[in-house]
């Protein structure tokens, strides 16, 4: 919260700023003009100040991103209700129906959707008009929509043992510093049970070795509320793909200084390799895909969770109980797990 003085600098700015720029969405400072003569009979000098203010105060109930996207939405709108000879706002519930039903017939996904509906509930707030999208018909045609045109979910195949053993032969071939960290990735994943978040905020420095097993510390992980952070523990095992031994030679071959992540970008330098900076979704996804290609396997058929389901679907195998892995791997409920 800002002091007095600053709020009526960061209001006056604003209001110059965002007036100037046109990105005071769905013409607030008219729906102000509008409501105000009714209301200005008899108001003193400051509540007129007061009121002219009004339209910058009430963009900041939104960020300006998000009244650039209202903007832009709801000027679609307008524009076909023009069209049709139709209200814009305030607007009627099934003319709204109406425009969303067009929307699903034209669109790809939902988000055009979602964003005619949002713009629209805000144009009707800032005017102290009843919101269309209220009305039991407008919210059905929207769910309407998120359903049909939803992405169909497609459920990666769970990694066996027996294909982590044959990547892993795959890049024992090679001696490269990028083949020994997506090898790690893909065992630490596995044996921990960690989604992609997970690995992508382990850090050097956080890792602790021990002799029969190694203690990997998350600040950061999807269900951590309290963000207290996590220790997730993985044992060491005999064989070429131990995530111990795995990640005891990546520490030592990747040069790490300070707080820095496990997985980064390989730099190629005049006498050794070193891991800088972070790897990313799709990088860590495209080394994935392309080991597959090398192992004989179809990459439609895995992605980077495949590790993480796939360590769990051995665990159970093996007889380790549910509530151990939903812990281990930070699962919030059983059901959740085997979803």
């Amino acid at each position: 919260t800002l002091p007095g003085s600053s709020i009526r600098d960061a209001v006056a700015a604003a209001a110059v700023s965002w007036s100037s720029q046109e990105t005071c969405v769905l013409c607030v400072n008219d729906v102000v003009e509008e409501r105000t003569p009714a209301a200005a009979v008899g108001m003193s000098q400051e509540l007129q100040d007061l009121a002219g203010q009004l339209p910058a105060v009430m963009t900041f109930s939104r960020a300006p991103a998000t009244v650039t996207k209202y903007k832009s939405a709801f000027k679609r709108w307008e524009q076909w209700a023009e069209s049709q000879g139709l209200p814009s706002c305030p607007a009627e519930s099934f003319h709204v129906a109406l425009y969303f039903v067009k929307l699903l017939q034209e669109s790809n996904t939902a988000s055009p959707i979602s964003a005619a509906a949002c713009a629209i509930t805000w144009s009707h707030d800032v005017r102290g008009a009843p919101d269309p999208c209220r009305d039991p018909q407008v919210r059905n045609v929207l769910q309407a929509a998120k359903r049909v045109l939803a992405a169909p979910k497609s459920r990666k195949t769970p990694m066996s043992k027996d294909l982590l053993r044959r990547l892993a032969a795959v890049l024992s071939k090679s001696p490269s510093l990028e083949d020994l960290q997506l090898l790690t990735l893909v065992a630490i994943g596995f044996a921990g049970l960690l989604r992609w978040n997970d690995l992508t905020h382990i850090y050097a420095n956080e890792i602790v070795v021990k002799e029969k097993y190694m203690a990997v510390f998350l600040e950061v992980r999807k269900n951590d509320q309290l963000r207290h952070g996590h220790w997730v523990l993985i044992s060491r095992w005999n064989g070429e793909v131990c995530p111990v031994a795995l990640t005891e030679e990546l520490l030592r071959r990747g040069k790490y200084s300070g707080h820095q992540r496990l997985f980064g970008r390989v730099e190629q330098g005049k006498r050794h390799e070193r891991i800088r900076g972070a790897m990313s979704y799709s990088r860590a996804r495209e080394l994935l895909r392309q080991v597959l290609v090398r192992a004989g396997e179809d990459p439609d058929q895995y992605g980077l969770d495949s590790m993480r389901s796939g360590g769990a679907s051995v665990a159970a195998a093996a007889g380790i109980p549910d509530r151990l892995i939903q812990r281990q791997g930070g699962w919030r409920s059983e059901s959740a797990m085997r979803n």
